[in-house]
């Protein structure tokens, strides 16, 4: 008998530590080829070495390990190079061919600027015929002029689609029969209990069967048939948080989901939903849902913040595409929806979830159904595996086809010439996502979470290196996954949709962030969705601009100050209360441990404030300038100048008031901190007093950060919510050059601190802070695009400063903490933790 061949085949990732750079310096020196030809091996599903011995390959891969490059084995022969090296050279040539092409000029605008004011036959009815149209509609209407906008649905495509709905329907009909039979099963017995009753014929064994009858049937229904059909509500903790975006604060985003409705024939939107992530999809509850072609929509805002209008539009158009008409609707829900509700099921039996205790908790009689239902389900999840992969071999081929004709419906509205960018900007954003994820989950730790989730996400799609989006590019050559929505095109899509040579419905390009009332606000609202309760948002570019050192530094201070670290940096002073002053070290932990939760009070307030104040400045300086204003929008009661400065005045009170209190805690925590290292050995007590008067620089520079971060809210408030007209003008002027001052200030101590410029502060500014020399003293632009990018630029380099600088004195002070924390466990010192939380 021959022996088994294999194959050894790149994963495109690298093992934890190791940089994709390292790898490709370590595989060109070891093969003896060069670095270029060695990023190769980066590549998901290059054949490295084939028809290779078990022994070989496991020397092989054990050397490719070693190199810091993951790698999987598989059978000789699976993969084959030559066809991703089609698929390389078929994206190679679809970009050349779109650099030596000469695209239209796009016209980019925060609110909707058609190219052409011409009128289409149907406003051109409207109007002869009397009926009202809103100026709003009307320019929203004006987007889709130059052509009919409308889909075309042939025959042969619902012909091919009625010919896939068995196949389709075949798995879903296996649940709906089942749970047929126990029904039927249940009132035969019944039925039959009834007959032997009324017989006189009634005795213990027709008593036993009735029970026995009901108790199986109801066993098998509630732990296979019933969970299907609620599958959402078992896994309601596993799906993403979304919140309902009502029409009155969105109404020219639902006016423009009507009017694309309206014009392209897709399906109305009657609600829609928002979430922090940048998923776009259709949720349909029941069947009947999609049947009536009542489809919800499910926003991810950070979609909103990365796409351009007509991106946007096209993934909606993509996804309600899916579902155009009444038998394309019922074969999506049938083959889309189906493999959904089996992962939700199978989440939910791995998760101890049954339809008796949705939320994985039953109490009184019902814990031991519960019980058995729960250690039952574990057995039936390997026939939903095999339910699932068989509805995926019978059901593919309308997945493929929905597929098609969401991709069509999507390149209707942009063109087939504009659905390789926009494939690009998909991944991207995708991408960006999952790295935003995986940011706020590792802040979570130390108890934080990104402010802005969504705009967490645009900054980081924004900042991509050049590396990440190579690899980018060849992801996009891996076939994506039919089953999946809201996965992004490939390549072979992208060449399908370009031969159909689809002309662009939409002529103009446009943004819809205006489209919803107070975003930023809502952005806010989501990103506390999806946090843990008891996390505090801190500012995006302090979590984003971080480093493996510094989210190593975040969780020793998380775990010092219980997860509720300093807002900026430690007070330089210990108590001057006597009572306090003369505590010990379990004493001080001790008397902390009382105060954690006025602290993470304290500490929200604060936060609250800090949000508050800027909105109010900005308002305040508006109104001295006698520009109009909606005083909700600036946390102000109204438009009177006197009010406004009262209100000012109060929150500077107010902030005073609680820093106090807020200062009292912080110096306790000073005063542990130096009877740790009055517990420590003379060698490490040096070491930790000279760490500490190091620290202590950094609290010079803690006034003018807390005032950037101000100016920088505010530069961001006047962004987002005023419309950037020329009366606004000398109040941005105004605190833009406050913000350029406030740079210039920070940059000058840091520069002047021996100790800050020793401990890498002032590289690490010159480096972020490169060219804003060269900005200062200049005046505003005039045209709107540029002042607001020049707004963003400054804002950016205000949020950037500050997480430069937090992130040193974090990384910087994390050691000395680090070692006091070691001194504690060594004296057996009681942890500072409250009751039941975690350290």
């Amino acid at each position: 008998m021959p022996a088994e061949l294999f194959q050894v085949v790149s994963a495109g990732k690298t093992l934890r530590g190791k940089s994709p750079g390292e790898v490709l310096q370590a595989a060109a020196k070891a093969f003896s080829i060069p670095e270029a030809k060695a990023r190769t091996l980066l590549l998901k599903g290059w054949v490295i070495k084939d028809r290779l011995s078990s022994k070989q390959v496991l020397e092989y891969r054990s050397r490719l390990q070693r190199m810091g490059l993951r790698v999987e084995v598989f059978p000789a022969g699976k993969y084959d190079n030559r066809a991703l090296l089609a698929r390389l050279e078929q994206a190679r040539r679809r970009r050349r061919g779109m650099q030596s092409s000469n695209p239209a000029q796009q016209v980019t605008s925060d609110a909707v600027r058609p190219t052409r004011e011409h009128a289409t036959t149907e406003d051109k009815a409207r109007r002869e015929q009397g009926a009202p149209a809103s100026r709003a509609q009307r320019q929203l209407e004006s987007l889709f002029d130059g052509g009919d906008a409308t889909i075309p649905d042939p025959i042969s495509s619902r012909s091919a689609l009625a010919a896939s709905l068995p196949g389709a329907a075949l798995v879903p009909a296996l649940f709906s029969l089942l749970l047929g039979i126990c029904l039927y099963s249940v009132a035969s017995a019944i039925w039959q209990f009834a007959r032997a009753a009324l017989a006189g014929e009634l005795g213990a064994g027709s008593v036993m069967g009735l029970c026995l009858s009901i108790s199986l049937s109801g066993l098998v229904a509630a732990l296979v048939a019933w969970p299907f059909f609620g599958a959402r509500r078992l896994a309601r903790d596993s799906l993403p948080k979304s919140r309902p975006l009502k029409r009155r604060d969105a109404q020219g985003l639902y006016l423009l989901l009507d009017v694309l409705a309206g014009k392209s024939g897709l399906p109305g939107t009657p609600a829609v939903s928002v979430t922090a992530g940048s998923a776009v999809r259709v949720e349909a509850g029941r069947i009947s849902e999609a049947y009536r072609q009542s489809l919800a929509l499910e926003l991810g805002l950070g979609a909103a913040y990365c796409l351009t209008g007509n991106e946007l539009l096209a993934l909606v158009a993509r996804q309600r595409g899916m579902y155009r008409g009444r038998l394309r609707a019922t074969v999506a829900w049938l083959a889309l929806e189906t493999p959904r509700r089996l992962q939700w099921v199978q989440w939910a039996m791995e998760n101890d979830r049954s339809v008796i205790a949705p939320g994985g908790h039953a109490r009184g009689l019902l814990r031991p159904l519960h019980n058995l239902l729960a250690l039952c389900g574990r057995g039936v999840i390997p026939i939903l595996d095999r339910l699932e992969a068989m509805h995926q071999i019978v059901a593919r081929p309308a997945a493929r086809m929905l597929e098609r004709e969401g991709d069509r419906c999507a390149a209707h509205l942009i063109g087939s010439d504009g659905i390789a960018p926009f494939a690009e900007r998909w991944h991207r954003m995708v991408h960006a996502d999952l790295m935003v994820a995986e940011v706020n989950r590792e802040a979570a730790i130390a108890g934080q979470r990104l402010e802005n989730y969504p705009r967490a996400i645009q900054w980081t799609m924004r900042n991509l290196d050049r590396e990440t989006l190579s690899n980018l590019e060849l992801a996009m050559s891996q076939p994506s996954d039919c089953w999946d929505p809201t996965a992004p095109v490939d390549n072979d899509r992208v060449a399908a949709v370009e031969q159909l040579g689809l002309a662009a419905a939409i002529q103009a390009e446009f943004s819809v962030q205006r489209l919803i009332d107070d975003l930023p606000g809502l952005a806010s609202e989501v990103s506390a969705d999806i946090a843990a309760a008891d996390t505090r948002p801190v500012d995006n570019q302090q979590l984003l601009c971080t480093s493996e050192d510094a989210e190593q530094a975040l969780r020793i201070i998380g775990e010092f100050f219980n997860r509720v670290p300093p807002r900026r940096f430690l007070p330089l002073e210990t108590p001057g209360e006597e009572t306090l002053a003369a505590m010990g070290l379990q004493e001080c932990v001790d008397w902390l441990r009382t105060r954690l939760v006025d602290l993470r009070d304290l500490t929200g307030r604060l936060d609250e404030l800090a949000v508050r104040a800027p909105a109010v400045e900005l308002g305040v300086e508006l109104l001295r300038h006698s520009v109009k204003i909606r005083p909700a929008d600036f946390h102000l009661g109204n438009t009177e100048v006197g009010a406004a400065e009262s209100t000012q005045r109060e929150l500077r009170q107010q902030r005073d008031g609680l820093q106090a209190q807020y200062q009292q805690i912080q110096e306790v925590f000073v005063l542990r901190m130096k009877r740790a290292i009055g517990s420590m050995k003379s060698e490490d007590r040096a070491w930790a007093d000279s760490a500490r008067r190091e620290t202590q620089a950094f609290t010079t520079l803690a006034p003018h950060l807390d005032r950037l971060d101000e100016l920088a809210r505010v530069l961001g408030l006047a962004i987002d919510r005023l419309s950037l007209e020329p009366g606004q003008r000398e109040t941005l002027q105004k605190f833009y050059g406050l913000a350029q001052r406030g740079l210039q200030v920070i940059q000058h101590q840091v520069n002047n601190s021996d100790t800050l410029s020793a401990i890498g502060v002032s590289a690490a500014l010159e480096q972020r802070l490169a060219g804003a020399d060269r900005a200062a003293g200049e005046d505003l632009p005039r045209e709107r695009q540029a002042l607001i990018d020049t707004l963003q630029e400054m804002e950016l380099r205000c949020r950037t400063v500050s997480a430069t600088v937090n992130e040193h004195y974090h990384r910087h002070i994390s050691r000395l903490l680090g070692q006091c924390l070691e001194i504690e466990k060594a004296l057996q010192v009681r942890p500072l933790r409250l009751v039941g939380e975690l350290a």
